[in-house]
């Protein structure tokens, strides 16, 4: 009687070949998402109204096949995520748009965004536009709060975000070459101003004024250099959250301080003036201004960014949050 075949290294044989198909199956279809990854992006910053390439020239930019391409497209349509019409002589073109579709199809996550703590009615009023804005267009988004700037830009470089907020001031000192402003909007859309807090001295003695400073506030630490350099100072590591048990405590003489973020009675000797001339002029108010910062590589954040934020929505809902017509939602 003839002994029976071991089967064993068929199986092994069936079984790197089971193993091979799925590999395939998930290179296929990380390439598909990958390039309608890059079809949802240059689709969010293409003109409406304008002329889609054919697939062959999306096929040749982006490295695809066009059935690769013809597939991505069609998931974009029936996704809602673009309306196309096809018009004699014009070719297709590109009449509508969901940015919000448009987004989930390149990214697959929610939109985060890093803003300073929102302890002043500047700053909620900015946070409530942002997030109204972004949700009018049916991007998912969620805002997270930090204290400092440099904070902020640090979750930036480590992906732990899309988007930071960040006056101009900051922003022009801080960003690197991997980072770059992506809208800047109108002065007093940060801050309504920052003033000198600093404490009468009638005998200046041979004490340096001691100073509080911010370190990781960028905008706050460049206007107190700015505003104190030439002086004999000393300064004094603090938060500016700090800053009014240190004047009532009597360990600092002088600090710079948003007038929005002013908390608790200061002591009477304490008096509040504007920055001195000189320190005005280099200003400029770029501390009232904010601006939102996105990675240089990132194409897409910017082109949410620009199209979603530039209008008068932020700002009109800013306002409103100010002047206490409306509840800050965030």
């Amino acid at each position: 009687m003839p002994t029976p075949k071991s089967r064993t290294g068929d199986n092994a044989s069936e079984g790197r070949v089971l193993s091979m198909t799925t590999l395939e199956l998930r290179r296929d279809r990380l390439r598909n998402d990958e390039l309608r990854a890059l079809l949802a992006t240059f689709l969010v910053e293409a003109p409406i109204g304008g002329r889609i390439p054919t697939v062959r020239e999306l096929g040749a930019r982006f490295g695809a096949s066009i059935g690769a391409v013809q597939q991505s497209l069609a998931r974009l349509v029936e996704a809602g995520a673009i309306r196309v019409d096809s018009r004699r002589g014009q070719g297709t073109i590109l009449s509508g748009r969901s940015l919000g579709a448009l987004w989930s199809a390149a990214r697959n996550e929610p939109l985060i965004v890093a803003l300073p703590l929102p302890m002043t009615r500047h700053l909620q009023g900015l946070a409530t536009g942002i997030k109204a804005a972004l949700a009018e267009t049916g991007i998912e988004t969620y805002l997270t709060f930090s204290r400092g700037s440099r904070r902020r830009l640090q979750a930036l470089e480590d992906g732990r975000c899309h988007a930071v907020v960040m006056s101009m001031l900051g922003a022009a000192e801080a960003c690197g070459p991997r980072e770059e402003i992506a809208l800047e909007l109108p002065p007093g859309t940060h801050a309504s101003g920052h003033m000198v807090f600093e404490r009468a001295r009638t005998e200046e003695g041979d004490r340096s004024l001691r100073v509080g400073l911010d370190r990781d506030s960028v905008d706050l630490q460049l206007m107190t250099e700015l505003e104190f350099r030439g002086r004999p100072v000393e300064f004094v590591l603090a938060t500016y959250m700090q800053f009014g048990e240190l004047f009532r405590s009597g360990r600092v003489d002088a600090a710079v301080w948003d007038i929005d973020d002013v908390t608790g009675d200061l002591p009477a000797d304490v008096v509040r003036r504007p920055f001195s001339p000189g320190a005005q002029a280099l200003l400029a108010e770029a501390n009232t201004r904010s601006t939102i910062v996105v990675r240089r590589d990132d194409s897409l954040t910017a082109a949410i960014v620009h199209q979603c934020l530039a209008g008068d929505r932020v700002l009109e809902v800013q306002r409103s949050v100010v002047g206490g017509e409306r509840l800050p939602e965030y």
